[in-house]
């Protein structure tokens, strides 16, 4: 018996063995010459199995001698144009994959691997913004009331408030406001010291080629601030973290946007603090199904993600993440009414609405410039994502699929105009909660 039981489980060990060796195997595809053209890939592997990830990397260095490196590193950052290098975005129990340079040739070999589930050519990133042809600028230098009922607040937030117009030029919140939610920006930088921010806005990480941190677009900050601002933002009491994806020239792509949130997967994981929101103000046309894959990796990992709906006037579905089915997805609704505005996309993918016309916010030339006039749904997405935050520290934390029902039972129906054609798309709008 025990000669026999001996045997069973050598012959286990040696087939376990055989396994790993088949899998380590190197493909009959030869390793690329340097001097050919390659592009940048985005690969994902399917997470119910283990180690799926770390087995391909085996052999990758084993047969084409590839350079393995975490983008969740402090090091990552050198290797963003590295060709050379894998750059793993793998986050333990929650995703696996990673982003590389390949000839197209050699990107569909990789695609029939072992466990890989998806390979995509990585594609442009452009924020979703509109801007007015000559935005105001100014400075706000005067003291602001930061009571619970703030009597001065931009149109934007007033509106928001209330079920219906006219405006009573007030804006009523919850006293938490906000306090002990972190709100990740993941869009072109934000401007760290503004007046806005009092303090609660820290730099989290860059994945974007080229980027260096004193160098920014203006798109980021105005986002954030209309998030959290203390006098033009909704959860004015949240923190703010800056996840820049995209460059001074509001210049990235999906994956850089996907090794930033799995960054920001990696820190909720890692964080005791589980309450975390993600504004993402981007668009990828034609849709990205990798990106939309990481936007669903975060929401199974509990974070709660605002997206803008687009600016192109057509249906949302067609682009990432507006098309991510677990987003909360923002259009855009008009300044002196609640029509849809002209350029806000619409349709099925559209989860609710909010003010997108004439938007004030932060500026980047100072610590007290903010700039007005602005318009697209970028700014009305990050309203969403500070109502989330109120929601979160008045009543405590939900899955996000419960928080999102909470957010479209609290929004007033049936009062946005100009819907009647556009099929599929909810007559919802945004509604903060009371104090």
């Amino acid at each position: 018996m025990v000669a026999s039981s001996f045997i069973k489980i050598f012959s286990i060990v040696v087939l376990a063995a055989l396994s790993i060796s088949a899998q380590r195997e190197c493909p009959s595809i030869q390793a690329e010459d340097n001097n050919t053209e390659k592009k940048r890939f985005i690969v994902i592997f399917d997470k119910k199995v283990k180690n799926a990830a770390e087995d391909h990397y085996e052999m990758m260095k084993k047969c084409y001698e590839t350079r393995v490196q975490s983008v969740i590193s402090d090091e990552a950052d050198e290797s963003v144009s590295d060709q050379s290098t894998i750059r793993d975005f793998s986050v333990d129990g929650t995703m696996q994959g990673y982003t590389a340079y390949f000839t197209p040739e050699f990107a569909k070999a990789v695609e029939k691997m072992k466990n890989v589930v998806l390979v995509e050519e990585e594609k442009e990133v452009k924020e979703d913004k509109i801007l007015r042809a000559a935005p105001r600028r100014f400075s706000r230098r005067y003291s602001i009331n930061r009571r619970v009922e703030d009597d001065s607040p931009p149109p934007n937030i007033d509106r928001i408030d209330q079920t219906k117009r006219p405006l009573d030029g007030k804006f009523i919140y919850p006293d938490s406001a906000g306090e002990g939610v972190n709100i990740f920006i993941v869009d072109s930088g934000i401007f760290l010291t503004h007046r806005e921010f009092g303090g609660r806005a820290k730099f989290g990480r860059s994945f974007c080629k080229g980027c260096e941190k004193d160098f920014i677009d203006e798109h980021g900050t105005f986002v954030a601030s209309v998030a959290a601002g203390k006098t033009v933002g909704v959860a004015r009491k949240a923190n703010i973290i800056d996840v820049r994806v995209l460059d001074e020239k509001a210049q990235g792509s999906t994956a850089d946007k996907i090794e930033g949130l799995s960054y920001v997967i990696s820190q909720h994981k890692k964080s005791k603090n589980k309450n975390s929101v993600i504004n993402m103000s981007l668009r990828v046309i034609p849709l990205s199904h990798a990106l939309n894959h990481a936007v669903k990796e975060a929401t199974d990992a509990g974070i709660h993600v605002a997206v803008s709906a687009g600016n192109s006037g057509q249906d949302a579905c067609g682009q990432s993440p507006a098309a991510a089915p677990s987003a909360i997805t923002v259009g855009a609704t008009e300044f002196k009414s609640d029509a849809i505005a002209d350029f806000s996309n619409f349709g099925k993918c559209v989860d609710i609405f909010a003010p997108g016309r004439n938007i004030t916010g932060a500026g980047i030339d100072n610590n007290h410039d903010y700039l007005k006039g602005y318009f697209g749904t970028s700014f009305s997405s990050p309203l969403v994502a500070g109502t989330l935050a109120l929601l979160i520290s008045k009543n405590g934390n939900k899955p996000p699929s419960a928080l999102t029902k909470d957010l479209i039972d609290l929004s007033t129906k049936g009062v946005v105009i100009g819907l009647k054609n556009k099929k599929g798309t909810p007559n919802t709008f945004l509604r903060t909660p009371a104090s």
